[in-house]
């Protein structure tokens, strides 16, 4: 990430992207490749101790033990067409099954299992991973886990591991791969017997040996499946061994951190339109200044920025559209991000980005956590026991201050005495964060900072029950210092003209987007009387090109994946619920809805290859199949094409990149709120100035 140069402000540090790859060379890829190929070697020799001279090792390197376990373990799988393959073998000129080739086909495997496994990581960073964990592919996985400081990565479901062990098979050419994943999950359900067997492969009696092998083939081939077949527990095993290990210091792959800390920003800004009242009227000041960072939880700041801008800034008209532009939605999260980065970076000038990013994620992109001084600053004390737990089990915005001294957590930040003010970090990261007026919001985050919160975080929200109008007249009278701002007897603003290109394209497409999770929503569960239980509040979140071409126009398909937020009917009401549906328009499938959980910060997300291809942010529910999750993964392992084009692991993360690193270009969908005022920020730039690597690395977040 680039620091911009400010010779005005010396000291602020404010940061941008620069588009830097980070990937491995091909040289240190080639050296890694190799030192790989010679450690599976070895373990194919110890492989063979175990089992005995009268074992064939025909097994991969791949599974969920150790790399010589794995070895013994797939070398007893038994294989449905053994006999008819190995006639054909003598028939024809087929590949024969030797050890370079079951190495290569191992390593090939393991990578495909750690790029299935984590959508962000290149098959050349996969590469480096099992080269620091010494081929060891679940320990290569825990590696990823810390690095990118995701929590909680075992509470993604069985199907997500699941999938990369047949992906993983299936590009080392296994025979039969559903078979190599079932028995893993035998294994894993059985692991302390397993354990104990592959214990006895190295008793010197040859009798006990035998006796383990024969139990070991009855378990993986004979016995019916266990109930309960956990394959994380075999992960839970390898997080213990990876945290006995020695460890040097993470690797610097920030763009990796970022998407963590990104998908965690996400998270909040779902929960803020759930929180706000339906209908598009705070969309244009969401999108233009509603940011995550200040003195408050995230959602709270979200709220606070919004409604401060809408009151002091109000627009000229209305945008009658119930959902939210995606990548508009996108770039405010990405913009938050290099706010916050900025913050921190100006407030201690011996951070640099990477710090910065990994005390954010640290403290869950809560400022008030990640910088140990501001609450010493602002004279507010907070109960840090409660707000953590809180983030992590429960809505943010019921983070409250609390009349308690108690020490502030640790975030691996270990900094003295702050260089700058309040004032001149958050100037840092409204400028960063291109704010319409950072002078402004600075002044205003500052300010709440120095007087008592009590009356702003007494109008927001608790356990997640939405602001009424009312409420938000309040809160703007507060912020704005305009005693008759009133939304709820505002005169009606005139719509939006929706006839222009894009503008009207995009209006089209929305609409029926919203007419179809209507019907959805209607179909999906009712009350006693017959009448729908849900009804629409928000659609937060819209890819609509699922299994279609690859993303270039035309898009002509009617697939789509999308996260919109339903509010109870019932009597008394109940929080807003997040909701998953995917449309499927042209009657090949059926469409269908689903609640999902939202994911707690630095979470594991559910991959989807059409919304990792877009890169867009989309809550996918777990344990229930939705288009993208399993075949299409499978054909990009056995190198076919679910898309229609030559698509590889490398094109996906550079889409999903153009998508994260949209911080300054103008978005396709910002035409949706185009005259709605006269305020159009500065920091906005056209695609002609931009280069052409530039230019190449955001066409996703453009069309």
């Amino acid at each position: 990430m680039a620091r911009v140069s400010n010779p005005c402000h010396p000291d602020l540090r404010i940061y941008e992207p620069n588009f830097a790859s980070e990937q491995p060379r091909l040289k240190e890829e080639s050296k890694s490749r190799s030192y790989l190929l010679q450690k599976i070697r070895s373990y194919y020799g110890k492989a063979q101790k175990l089992l005995g001279r009268s074992h064939r090792l025909q097994g991969l390197c791949v599974g969920l033990l150790d790399p010589a376990s794995n070895i013994v373990i797939n070398s007893l799988i038994e294989r449905k067409h053994e006999r008819e393959r190995d006639r054909d073998h003598r028939s024809t000129t087929c590949e024969v099954v030797v050890e370079d080739d079951l190495k290569r086909r191992s390593l090939d495997g393991m990578v495909v299992f750690l790029t299935r496994l984590f959508p962000n990581l290149s098959e050349g960073l996969a590469v480096r991973y099992l080269r620091l964990a010494k081929a060891d592919v679940l320990i290569a996985a825990c590696i990823v886990v810390s690095d990118q400081c995701i929590e909680g990565f075992d509470a993604s479901g069985p199907d997500v591991i699941n999938m990369a062990l047949r992906c993983a098979g299936l590009a080392a050419r296994h025979p039969d791969a559903y078979r190599f994943v079932f028995s893993w999950c035998n294994i894993s359900s059985r692991i302390d017997d397993a354990l104990r067997l592959l214990a006895a492969l190295h008793e010197p009696q040859r009798l006990r040996r035998s006796d383990a092998i024969i139990k070991l083939v009855h378990m993986l081939n004979y016995e019916p499946p266990s109930r309960e077949r956990d394959v994380w527990l075999v992960w839970r095993l390898a997080e213990a061994s990876f945290r006995r290990r020695p460890r040097s210091a993470p690797q610097l792959h920030t763009n990796l951190l970022n998407r963590t800390l990104q998908d965690t920003i996400h998270g909040y800004y779902l929960q803020a339109l759930a929180l706000l009242p339906p209908g598009s009227r705070f969309h244009r000041s969401l999108i233009k200044a509603g940011y995550c960072y200040g003195p408050f939880d995230p959602v709270s700041n979200i709220i606070i920025n919004t409604i401060w801008y809408d009151a002091n800034f109000p627009p000229s008209m209305k945008l009658e559209l119930d959902v939210m532009g995606t990548r508009s939605l996108h770039r405010v999260e990405n913009r938050s991000l290099y706010g916050m980065v900025s913050f921190l970076c100006t407030r201690y000038h011996e951070l640099d980005f990477h710090q910065a990013v990994r005390c954010l994620l640290q403290a869950d992109a809560n400022l008030v956590l990640a910088d140990p001084n501001l609450v010493t600053d602002t004279n507010l004390v907070y109960d840090f026991g409660i707000v953590r737990d809180v983030l992590r089990h429960g809505p943010a915005s019921a983070f409250r201050c609390k009349l308690q001294t108690q020490a502030p957590p640790n975030t691996g930040l270990t900094v003295g005495h702050p260089d700058t003010g309040i004032e001149e970090a958050f100037l840092a990261a409204a400028t960063a964060a291109c704010h319409p007026n950072p002078d402004a919001q600075a002044q205003l985050l500052t300010s709440c900072c120095k007087v008592d919160p009590s009356p702003v975080l007494s109008l927001l929200p608790i356990d997640s029950h939405k602001l009424s109008f009312q409420d938000l007249s309040l809160l703007a009278r507060f912020l704005s210092c305009n005693p008759l701002y009133e939304y709820d007897k505002a005169l009606p603003l005139p719509p939006v003209p929706l006839k222009c290109y894009p503008r009207a394209e995009l209006a089209s497409l929305y609409t029926v987007i919203s007419k179809e999770v209507n019907a959805l929503l209607n179909k999906y569960q009712q009350m006693p009387n017959g009448d729908p239980k849900f009804k629409l509040h928000m659609i937060c979140v819209v890819n609509d090109r699922v299994r279609g071409p690859a993303p270039w126009p035309p898009h002509r398909h009617g697939h789509s994946h999308v996260n919109f937020v339903a509010t109870s009917k019932s009597p008394g009401g109940e929080a807003p619920t997040l909701f998953f549906a995917e449309i499927n328009a042209d009657n090949r499938s059926m469409s269908f809805c689903c609640p999902v959980d939202l994911p707690p910060p630095c979470a594991a997300q559910i991959p989807c290859i059409y919304c990792e291809s877009m890169g867009t942010r989309i809550v996918h529910p777990v344990g229930i199949h939705f288009t993208g999750r399993d075949s299409e993964f499978e054909n990009m392992a056995c190198e076919k094409d679910p898309l229609g084009c030559v698509y590889a692991t490398m094109r996906i993360i550079n889409h999903r990149r153009g998508m994260a690193e949209s911080v300054h270009v103008n978005v396709k969908e910002d035409s949706l709120y185009d005259g709605m005022d006269g305020h159009k920020s500065k920091y906005d730039i056209e695609t002609g100035s931009l280069s052409m690597k530039e230019y190449v690395l955001l066409i996703p977040a453009l069309i």
